[in-house]
């Protein structure tokens, strides 16, 4: 070679030379540095850089001369071990053949030793230079002996592929692959196995869109780094990894792959044999290729050339090891052993020969164990698509006469075509068709599951390799034949599943297994390198899915494995959640090979090779089945799905199917799915529910996976969301959705197409013809891609929602997308924020607009609405937006709101309003408009006549809105107003609309004024004026007031919060007095804050027929003036009331929320009496002194005409005024803490007033002496009828007088308490008749208080009622009031409660009584009063008053009525207590008690013997209640001893006694000598047969009992409740029998009839709950028809059906004194219901009706509301629990208000609905009876419950509210709080179980406090976290949150 040759290669080379010299170590570089002279070399030490110098020194040689130079080459080639061998062969080639033996070894200087400080230091990462002669001596030798085991290599490899035969089951060879591979984004993909590296189940699959098709040489490019690069390639089982590396392998042996010297591959399933540690030169030449010659030479050339080395590691998903962090030791000493996992970590990481390329296969699960950190390239093998499944087949039958045959079935069977996308299932089809086709066979019965293609699969290579035909071997022959060698097969796969070994050596397979595998193809044979490098053989199955598919063969027929081994075996379910299991190569199919062996196509099959009879074979397969159901019962997501989908395929079985596919959404995320997991979804979503949602998000797909969807019946939506999805997938989509049938939903949102895949989804979803919605969010649709998608809309009759939002529109786009409003006539809304939010709102049946002869009306009735906000439109684009409103027919709506039209663009929108047709608003708000731009609007209202209102605010929130005459916030006409107008101006009046202009916050001043009247002024229909917010000032306001009598439309005109002052305010009483249409001014804060001027309607435009509330100022309305939160002082009080004194009709007048000092009250009391017309003084929550209260007070002296005055310092204050004189006055003085020197004040005020009813003086914080002087005068005052007090937690202080005129006393006395002296008392004249009344309440009274009392009392005229309730009533003091009490000859009713009384004070208080001259009634409730105590009390009160008549204890109160025996028969009957007692207690003589009552107080057994002396002292007792007490046996012997002597007692009650049978009996023998009793009551007991037949021996006798109780009585069976019946068929005089759930049998309830039938004097019937049967309860019913007398019968749970309630209505026509009735729980329907409300009809007096549960529909409903009307006097109507809807419940509620008394209502359980709310709500306000209402579960939602909350507050009685299970939310619960303190009576509202939060809970229990009525507030089950719910309750108990 020339010279000229030499440097040019030189300079050709330098850089990739200068690159490994930096490489090399530093002696290297010292001897090629001294070639160099001194000088040259002092320059090269000059530079810093490492790089540099190596530069600095090729270029320095380059410069020299040839000779030089070419010394120069042949060192650097002797001495360099980093020496690439492209590069050395270069290099050597230009040198030429210069000798580098000539240069002698000494010119070479040593390098010095290794030293940190040296300038060149030693890369750490490679092999250290051997700095020897020694290296240059063996260099070349050492390139021979690597080349020649590179050649060794090759020759291997070939030698090894090209020598595989292709066997009788053809397969295909390496030359023939048929593999896609495809690159994906690393980068994604690690940040995606970072984020769910804890979740090892879930597939991987990035999601970034980026995912290319490559070629496998494409990722094996060289690289540009000197460091170790990592490839990994991930797969599927199945899709050819294993075939693709040795296909890698062989082309590189033929020379394909030259970047890479040499090739290694291993398989990991070989390398899980090794056990011991190996070093990398081990690894490389024991388990791969052991090189002929020189080791150590080969091995350091592979160390010093590792770039030119591959290492391909296979199946790393069978790796038993696990990925180790990389040692410090190991980049070390790279020669020192490792084991196999460490040196695989070393190799990934490049701590072991770094610079080499590692390429790794695993599947996508398994890179878990991989840290990405370390990869450059990730790839992932795809498997087949459709075009290679048939370029496969036609491979594989390239033979065979029926090629084109065989690859039409694989082609149309869709089934089989994506199974056939998996390479290993593929070559399985094509040998099973073969199989199949070569028996003659023109269409074969291919299999349908992958399980079954394995089956056949066995039987297919056992035929193949006998060369028989299927109808010699068949099946069961095969099976017989080979049954041993296959079970063999079968234990050795389930071996391997069990140790995860997939390599077997063929010595430990038995011979004959062997042999039959490796003939047959199921087991392949092949060499293994051991530990030692020796040889031997090993085997494994043909592919890993064989070996699964044996195991589970022998998981299911083997008899070694018991049915719980089966299930711990096949446990998907720990297999998911399991995350610290070792890793299992065995994991993809065997669980659906299991799955497949238990499908019934399989049970012949197992039979025969398991050679069991078939049921247990099906017991096995069951086992399966239910564990597959289990799991389909539990939340699964993503690929757990997909998985149980593939089982559930496999074992075909439908019930396990539709489980799976009852979710009503599948929800697939970020893993790639294959045709045949869609196949396997499909196969589930078929059988579950109709409409189902299928979410794909992130999932990779080939268009064979939507090819698959059109087969799923059910899917109802349909989701697509990731960048991944472009305009290719788009355009694949469009094909197949049209032919999913049902479709209506679709989105594609995230994803990454444009106009190109617009347009083709576009004409696809033009033929989807159910689609109703369809969302094409977040992708990069622009102006065109949206232009397609809008003109599809016209073409789309179902289409209900369209979403655009976040593409990449402009304004143009979204324009085109307004003008489809024009061309589109479904569309009803569009809404468009900015780029985010684009909606189109469809109604039903798309189509285009109707033309221009529709008419106007036609299409304004669309109601159509534009949302164009923040869309950037500017002033330009007004004009072509205004062209395309014209166009839109039916607009209702337009908003504008957020972009540029500033004031040009809207003076040009202005301009065009006569032109649109827009019915309610259009908002311009937040468009850079300015003040004055904003004043500009009000010139719309002359401009077009439709406006009706212009809102304009210029601060924020900024607002522009013009609305027209269609809003409904607008203005109405006046016939809208006043309900219609009859007269002859109808039209005209139609046709008028009122106006509304609001210029807010525009800053409005003075100037503006005459500008903005001008156009006021032009607009005769303007109504409403609000220029609130603004500078208008003092000036401006009197510029407005000026302009007022112009204003003849107007009627209230806003101008708060516009900086005026008292000024103003006087000017504006003026107005008030001066404009005569002005009616009200109303301001706060001095005008400062609201100030507003109301107008009256003109009279013209009232409606005929009404008038005013008083005409008597000729202006006919009324006038009121408000100064609110103000404070006034008394010159301006004096010079506005001046003003207002002017004002004629002045009515009302308002300081509340003000300040009034006592000067501006004496200047307004002073005013006053002029302000003639006044009826309203309002000074609530105003701060006045209490002198200045006291004040007020004496507006009852200075003005004649006021009727009432109430003062508080907080809350409602008021003086109310009559016309003329008021005959009477009320004064309340509350919450003011009265002291003595106010008391005389207020006295003296009202010892004027004659006309006085009632002094109110509530919550004064009185003292006991202070009740004292109240309660004195009653004794002072004679005009006192009533004195209340209460010092308790609820202060009340009430006096109230009798109606007319005062004959004696003075008010002043009652106040001051002026009693010392009462002999000067004016005696009683006729007011002393007057009944009078005291009640004390927790007034804490002392000994001297109680003596002062009792002082009181004695001479306090006619007191009939005394209440000494909760007070402190000490021993001390107690004497004096008994003594008090017992001189009371008026008293009939004394209250004596929890006072803490003993039992001595009760005993002598009633002994004091003994005087008693009337009838009085006591009441004492104590503590004490139980058991024993009241038993005492009881007795020893009737032996110390003989003038009590009757006793009645019940819990802890004795009820005490005494009476004089003396009173004459006509005794006073006005008396509550006397009952008409007093004519019979006349006759006895002795001892009057004829009621004893012990209910309910403990009473024991060992109490009874005190109750001995009845007989003895009680000779007149009628009447004995022993009920709810434990009378025991000791009790029972007690009474039937008593009983007998009690000669008149009439009514016995011993309910709920705890008597057993033996003590009925004792008792029955008592009452056998009893025989006056005419009532008995013996229900609640455990009376038993005994008992019961006791009770029935003694009841013929009973000739004067009239009723009977034996109701609930336990422990009786048929039998005895048959005695008992018989024994009633002999008392024909019962008027009353209660029989409840008394057990009767057939014979029972004939025996009943005819007992009823004979009881004509019957009136009260219970019979509920006694028949079982439809027969006897018709047989029931029927024997009533004698019964005319009955007033009240309960036939409840008797099951007469519809039949008995035909039989039923024969009767009830001639009850005309049927009272209440009852049949609930019958099963009565519609024909039974509709009859018996005919029949009802027919009692007129009938008060209760319950029909519920029972099945009562629309029909009878309607009945019964027809027939409501007639029942005047029905209180009570039961509806609960039947099957009215919204028809039946609208027609009740409608017709409930003709029932003036009803008083509660249920029509709970029924699904009324709204429309029945919506009636109900309107119907409540008119029924004023009404206490109770039940409607719990009538399926009503939030805004439901809203309006039947407002008609709640309008039932003055409602006492209790159930709304619980429903659907209320926050809005009604706010509204039910607001209406909350209007129910006076409330006392329980159920809100459980509903949708309330915490919003509205804190609302309601806020509001509660205004409510002391309410008891309790049901709020469990709702939307309320539990710490609130607690923190409420703790707050107020009356909250309740739980379930009791």
């Amino acid at each position: 070679m020339d010279e000229v040759d030499l440097y040019s290669e030189l300079g050709a080379v330098r850089s990739q030379l200068v690159d490994v010299l930096s490489l090399e170590a530093a002696g290297v570089l010292q001897q090629l540095c001294s070639l160099l002279n001194a000088e040259e070399q002092e320059e090269v030490n000059r530079t810093a850089d490492r790089k540099g110098r190596v530069s600095l020194i090729v270029d320095l040689f380059r410069d020299k001369n040839p000779g030089t130079c070419r010394q120069f080459i042949q060192t650097v080639c002797m001495i360099c071990n980093e020496l690439p061998m492209q590069l050395e062969t270069r290099l050597m080639s230009a040198a030429g053949d210069g000798n580098p033996s000539e240069i002698s070894p000494t010119e070479y200087p040593s390098c010095a030793p290794d030293d940190p400080s040296h300038s060149f230091q030693e890369n750490p990462r490679r092999r250290p230079a051997t700095e020897s002669v020694l290296a240059t001596e063996t260099k070349y030798p050492r390139i021979d002996f690597a080349e020649r085991y590179k050649s060794l290599m090759m020759k291997m490899l070939l030698l090894r592929y090209e020598k595989i035969p292709e066997d009788p089951l053809k397969r295909v060879t390496l030359d023939k692959t048929f593999i896609s591979v495809v690159k994906k984004n690393v980068t994604k993909l690690r940040e995606r196995i970072d984020r769910t590296r804890d979740e090892p189940c879930v597939s991987q699959d990035s999601e970034d869109g980026t995912d290319t098709m490559v070629k496998i040489s494409d990722l094996l490019e060289p690289s540009t780094t000197s460091d170790s690069r990592v490839i990994v390639l991930l797969g599927k089982a199945g899709t050819g990894k294993t075939m693709l590396m040795h296909n890698i392998c062989h082309q590189w042996a033929k020379g394909t792959f030259a970047q890479f010297q040499y090739t290694f591959l291993f398989e990991f399933r070989q390398l899980n044999l090794v056990k011991r540690k190996l070093t990398l030169r081990q690894l490389l030449f024991n388990f791969f290729l052991l090189p002929e010659e020189e080791q150590d030479a080969v091995f350091e050339f592979i160390s010093a050339n590792p770039r030119g080395v591959c290492l391909i590691f296979d199946g790393y998903d069978e790796f038993l090891g696990k990925f180790s962090p990389a040692r410090p030791d190991i980049c070390r000493d790279p020669l020192k052993p490792f084991s196999v996992a460490e040196l695989f970590s070393g190799l990934y990481t490049g701590s072991i020969l770094n610079g080499c390329t590692l390429l790794v296969t695993c599947r996508p699960k398994d890179v878990l164990d991989l840290p990405l950190s370390s990869v450059d390239r990730v790839g992932e093998v795809l498997g087949f698509d459709h075009r290679r499944v048939e370029e496969y087949a036609l491979h594989f039958f390239r033979d065979s006469g029926y090629k084109q045959q065989a690859v039409a079935h694989l082609m149309e069977n869709r089934n089989i075509l994506n199974m056939c996308y998996v390479p290993a299932l593929c070559f399985i089809s094509c040998v099973c068709l073969d199989d199949l086709l070569s028996t003659g066979s023109s269409r074969p019965l291919l299999p349908s599951t992958m399980t079954q293609f394995y089956t056949n699969m066995l039987t297919a290579f056992l035929r193949k390799k006998d060369a028989v035909s299927s109808s010699v071997a068949t099946e069961p022959l095969l099976l017989q034949k080979y049954r041993q060698e296959i079970n063999g097969l079968c234990q050795l796969a389930m071996k391997g599943l069990e140790k995860s070994n997939i390599v077997f050596y063929t010595r430990d397979v038995p011979e004959s297994v062997m042999r039959f595998a490796s003939n047959n193809g199921f087991l392949t044979a092949f060499e293994v390198k051991k530990e030692d490098g020796t040889k031997d053989l090993g085997c494994a199955f043909a592919h890993l899915t064989m070996q699964e598919f044996f195991a589970a063969l022998h998981l299911i027929t083997s008899d070694s494995v018991t049915e719980a081994q089966l299930k711990k075996k096949f446990n998907l379910k720990s297999k998911w959640i399991s995350r610290n299991d070792p890793k299992s190569v065995f994991t993809d199919t065997f669980h659906i090979f299991v799955s497949g062996l238990s499908s019934r196509e399989c049970t012949q099959f197992l039979s025969r090779l398991a050679r069991r009879h078939l049921p247990w074979v099906e017991k096995r397969q069951k086992v399966i089945l239910e564990i597959l159901k289990k799991l389909a019962a539990s939340n699964l997501t993503g690929p757990k799905i997909i998985e149980l989908c593939h089982c559930t395929f496999e074992i075909q079985d439908l019930e396990l199917a539709k489980l799976i596919g009852a979710s009503l959404r599948y929800e697939l995320r970020n893993f790639r799915l294959t045709p045949v997991d869609m196949t396997a979804l499909v196969f589930v979503m078929n059988t579950g529910v109709v409409s189902v949602c299928l979410d794909l998000a992130g999932c990779s797909m080939e268009r064979d996976c939507l090819e698959v969807l059109p087969n799923c019946k059910t899917i109802h939506t349909l989701i697509f969301r990731s960048r991944k999805y472009d305009d290719r997938f788009a355009e694949a989509l469009s094909v197949v959705l049209p032919k999913i049938r049902f479709l209506k939903k679709f989105e594609f949102i995230g994803g990454h197409i444009t106009e190109l895949g617009a347009t083709k989804l576009a004409i696809a979803i033009q033929h989807c013809h159910h689609l109703e919605e369809i969302n094409f969010n977040d992708n990069f649709l622009t102006d065109v891609g949206i232009s397609e998608i809008a003109n599809s809309f016209p073409k789309m009759k179902t289409l209900c929602k369209m979403t655009l939002g976040n593409n990449a529109a402009t304004v143009d786009g979204i324009l085109s997308l307004v003008k489809t409003m024009s061309t589109c006539s479904s569309i009803e809304k569009i809404h468009v924020v900015g780029t985010k939010t684009a909606e189109v709102i469809f109604s039903r049946g798309s189509g285009n607009l109707p033309d221009s002869s529709a008419g106007e009306a036609t299409r304004c009735s669309l109601n159509r609405k534009l949302s164009l906000v923040k869309c950037s439109i500017t002033s330009q684009h007004v004009g072509q937006l205004c062209e395309i409103l014209q166009r839109c027919p039916g607009l209702s709506e337009v908003d504008l709101s957020g972009n540029y039209l500033q004031d040009e663009g809207c003076k040009a929108l202005i301009d065009c309003l006569p032109k649109l047709n827009i019915s309610k608003q259009i908002i311009l708000s937040n468009n850079h408009v300015s003040e004055e731009g904003l004043c500009s609007l009000s010139h719309s209202l002359n401009v077009c006549p439709n406006v009706v209102e212009v809102e304009g605010r210029h601060k924020s929130p900024k607002t522009a809105v013009i609305r027209f005459a269609g809003s409904s916030t607008g203005g109405t006409s006046d016939s809208e107003a006043k309900g219609g107008d009859s007269g002859g101006n109808t039209l005209k009046q139609n046709l008028k609309v009122s106006k509304k202009l609001r210029l807010t916050s525009c800053n409005i001043q003075p100037r503006h004024l005459e500008k903005l009247f001008q156009t006021v002024k032009l607009c005769s229909d303007l109504e409403e004026l609000d220029l609130s917010d603004n500078a208008l000032g003092d000036r401006g306001l009197a510029r407005l007031i000026k302009h007022l009598p112009g204003l003849q439309g107007v009627r209230v005109i806003n101008v708060s919060n516009n900086l005026v002052t008292m000024d103003s305010i006087l000017c504006l009483a003026g107005s008030l007095c001066t404009c005569k249409n002005i009616c009200e001014v109303d301001m706060s804060s001095g005008g400062g804050k609201n100030l507003f001027i109301k107008f009256h309607r003109s009279p013209v435009s009232e409606a005929p027929g009404t008038c005013s509330e008083e005409h008597e100022n000729g202006q006919g309305f009324s006038k009121r003036f408000s100064l609110r939160e103000s404070d006034i002082h008394a010159r301006n009080m004096d010079r506005l009331c001046r003003r207002l004194t002017q004002c004629e009709g002045l009515a009302e007048l308002d300081f509340s929320d003000s300040v009034l000092d006592d000067k501006s009250i004496e200047k307004l009391l002073s005013h006053l009496p002029q302000l003639q017309p006044l009826k309203l003084l309002n000074i609530s929550n105003s701060r006045i002194s209490t002198d200045g209260a006291l004040l007020l007070v004496q507006s009852l002296l200075h003005c004649e005409r006021v009727r009432a005055v109430e003062l508080r310092p907080k809350g409602e204050a008021f003086i109310k005024f009559v016309k003329m004189k008021a005959d009477q006055a009320t004064c309340k003085l509350n919450e003011y803490n009265l002291d003595k020197k106010n008391i005389e004040k207020l006295s003296g005020i009202l010892e004027q007033c004659s006309h006085l009813s009632e002094v109110d003086l509530n919550n004064n914080k009185l003292s006991q002496v202070g009740v004292l002087y109240l309660v004195d005068s009653m004794s002072i005052c004679n005009r006192v009828v009533e004195v209340e007090v209460c010092l308790g937690t609820e202060e009340k202080s009430l006096i109230r007088f009798m109606q007319g005129e005062e004959r004696s006393g003075s008010v002043r006395s009652i106040l001051q308490g002026d009693c010392a002296s009462v002999s000067e008392r004016v005696k009683a004249g006729p007011c002393a008749a007057v009944p009078r009344h005291i009640s004390l309440k927790e007034c804490s009274f002392g000994p001297e208080h109680l003596v002062k009392l009792a002082a009181i009392l004695e001479r306090s005229p006619n007191l009939v009622t005394l209440d000494l309730s909760y007070n402190t009533l000490q021993k001390e003091g107690l004497p004096a009031l008994q003594n008090a009490l017992a001189n009371l000859k008026s008293l009939r009713s004394l209250q004596i409660r929890n006072n803490g009384m003993t039992f001595e004070a009760v005993v002598n208080l009633v002994r004091e009584l003994n005087g008693c001259p009337d009838v009085l009634t006591v009441r004492i409730e104590e503590p004490w009063i139980q058991s024993e105590g009241a038993v005492c009390l009881v007795f020893t009160c009737i032996q110390l008053n003989s003038n009590i008549l009757e006793i009645r204890v019940h819990k802890n109160t004795v009820h005490i009525t005494m009476e004089n025996p003396n009173l004459p028969t006509t005794g006073n009957m006005d008396s509550a207590a006397n009952r008409d007692l007093g004519s019979r207690a006349s006759v006895y003589a002795g001892c009057h008690v004829r009621s004893i009552s012990l209910i309910n107080c403990g009473l024991q057994d060992h109490n009874l013997p005190l109750l001995a002396s009845l007989g003895i002292h009680c000779l007149q007792l009628q009447e004995l209640d022993l009920s709810h007490s434990s009378i025991g046996s000791m009790g029972a012997v007690t009474l039937s001893q008593i009983l007998p002597s009690l000669g008149r007692l009439k009514k016995l009650s011993l309910e709920s006694t705890q008597a057993t049978a033996h003590e009925m009996v004792q008792l029955a023998a008592g009452l056998s000598r009893c025989l006056s009793i005419e009532s008995l009551n013996l229900s609640h007991n455990k009376i038993g047969d005994a008992g019961a037949t006791a009770v029935a021996d003694i009841l013929p006798g009973m000739s004067r009992l009239r009723q009977i109780n034996i109701s609930r009585c336990s422990a009786v069976s048929s039998t005895g409740g048959l005695v008992l019946v018989q024994a009633l068929c002999k008392c024909t005089s019962l008027e009353e029998i209660n029989l409840d759930a008394l057990p009767l049998d057939p014979w029972g309830i004939t025996c009943l009839a005819e007992a009823l039938s004979s009881m004509k004097s019957a009136k009260k019937l219970i019979l509920s709950e006694v028949n079982t049967s439809v027969e006897g309860g018709v047989y029931l019913v029927d024997s009533l028809k004698g019964c005319t007398r009955i007033e009240e019968i309960d036939l409840g749970n008797n099951r007469i059906g519809d039949k008995g309630a035909l039989k039923l209505v024969q009767h009830i026509p001639g009850w005309k004194n049927l009272r209440k009735i009852s049949l609930s729980q019958n099963s009565i329907g519609d024909a039974g219901g509709k009859k018996l409300a005919d029949a009802l009809s027919n009692c007129r007096l009938i008060e209760e009706i319950c029909l519920a549960n029972n099945s009562i529909g629309d029909e009878a409903a309607v009945k019964l509301a027809d027939v409501l009307p007639i029942m005047t006097h029905l209180k009570v109507l039961s509806l609960q629990a039947n099957r009215i809807t919204p028809y039946g419940g609208s027609k009740l509620a409608q017709m409930l208000p003709t029932c003036k008394q009803l008083e509660e209502i249920s029509l709970s359980e029924n699904t009324i609905g709204r429309e029945g709310a919506f009636h109900l709500a309107d119907a409540l306000p008119r029924m004023k009876s009404l206490k109770t209402l039940d409607l719990k579960l009538i399926n009503i939602s939030d805004s439901d419950s809203i309006h039947l909350a407002v008609s709640l507050g309008h039932c003055p009685t409602i006492e209790e509210v159930n709304l619980s299970w429903n659907y209320i939310g926050d809005d009604a619960a706010l509204k039910i709080a607001e209406i909350l303190p209007r129910m006076k009576r409330l006392k329980e509202l159920d809100l459980e179980c509903n949708k309330i939060t915490e919003l509205g809970a804190k609302k309601l229990a806020e509001r509660l406090w205004n409510c002391p009525a309410v008891k309790v507030l049901r709020l469990w089950k709702n939307q309320i976290p539990k710490e609130i719910a607690q923190a409420l309750q703790d707050k107020d108990s009356r909250l309740n949150f739980s379930s009791v």
